[in-house]
């Protein structure tokens, strides 16, 4: 006959337990910040409708910002999320902004890459009406 044991569980496990469970109750009792409890009651929730379109929310974005900035090659690579060969190879075909001789290095206009991005088709989720081709 085989033996059955029944594994407990290490005491770090009851330890961090406990410890996630008080940090939730001095959460609970934590009062609000006065600002931000008067920040809450002031603003009104904000729904889809009232948010302009994203390329409308980039453009205004930008009018704030003062003039366009100088993105570096890295920034670049940061935003897109691919290589540079990717990018050089987006930029030949003219799918990309093309870049800014600077000081012997390439620089990009923060505002064209901001138009590109908002000219990027959006991801269809499940459950969209499906798009009708003409």
């Amino acid at each position: 006959m085989s033996k059955i044991t029944i594994k407990k569980p290490a005491a770090q496990v009851a330890a961090s337990k406990k410890a996630a469970a008080l940090k939730a109750a001095a959460d609970e009792k934590r009062p609000q910040p006065s600002w931000l409890q008067n920040l809450a009651r002031q603003l009104p929730p904000l729904s889809n409708e009232q948010l302009p379109p994203a390329p409308e929310r980039t453009w205004a974005a930008n009018l704030s910002q003062g003039p366009p900035r100088l993105l570096s090659k890295s920034d670049i690579c940061a935003i897109t999320n691919v290589s540079y060969p990717t990018i050089w190879g987006w930029m030949r075909d003219g799918k990309f902004p093309r870049s800014r001789v600077v000081g012997g290095k390439s620089m990009w206009l923060s505002t064209e890459i901001e138009r590109w991005l908002a000219a990027l088709p959006v991801r269809p989720l499940k459950g969209d009406a499906p798009l009708e081709v003409a």
